[in-house]
């Protein structure tokens, strides 16, 4: 899949947090650089983590918002469950009853009020495809590993599709087997890099 083009300007100052470290060129220069799919997951992912504007955000647009609040990551406890992966959130494999398998590009569980539950967050930018299986299978992967010890005994979960609102309405069939959309549009107004992919 080719990575997402974006204007250098839309970029945040190197600042240690959003900054992905493909750009090349200055910040603010007429040029454009390549993000892949995995850089936005890696963005996203972490500014859950270190932006509580982002956070209290994305939990205000679900069913969720009643944790907006308080709710903190458990990033800690999911890198301890897999200790050898790169990544807290990233990597989450599961087989299906029926043997298939598949991955969650970002899963976050949250503890609130003595209550886990989580995020089971599929991104597709502009060029993605997305399949009806596989929008399908998010819902049932997150209600099979719900209360499983190695998934950090979560009891409810919430599937969010990721992605430019454009992609949303071109795919509006398969968006619907997630339990909502989260826009490219409205994560950019946090995270800037997602402002640059939604083009």
């Amino acid at each position: 899949m080719a990575p997402t083009r974006y204007p250098v300007n839309l970029l945040p100052p190197r600042d240690g947090l959003f900054y992905m470290g493909t750009q090349h060129a200055r910040h603010g220069e007429v040029s454009t650089v390549r993000i892949s799919e995995a850089e936005l997951d890696l963005s996203f992912a972490e500014g859950l983590l270190r932006s509580p504007t982002l956070l209290t955000d994305v939990l205000r647009g679900g069913r969720f918002k009643r944790f907006a609040s308080e709710a903190h990551i458990l990033a800690a406890e999911q890198s301890a469950i897999r200790p050898k992966a790169s990544h807290w959130w990233k990597h989450w494999w599961c087989r299906l009853p029926d043997g298939s398998e598949g991955e969650t590009d970002v899963f976050v569980v949250l503890e609130a009020e003595g209550e886990r539950f989580a995020l089971h967050v599929e991104n597709k930018p502009a060029d993605g495809k997305l399949l009806m299986k596989q929008a399908v299978d998010y819902r049932r992967r997150a209600a099979l590993k719900a209360n499983d010890p190695m998934w950090l005994n979560y009891t409810d979960f919430e599937t969010i599709l990721m992605c430019p609102a454009r992609f949303a309405e071109q795919h509006a069939e398969n968006a619907l087997q997630f339990d909502r959309v989260l826009s490219y549009e409205d994560v950019g107004r946090i995270l800037p890099l997602f402002a640059g992919a939604a083009l």
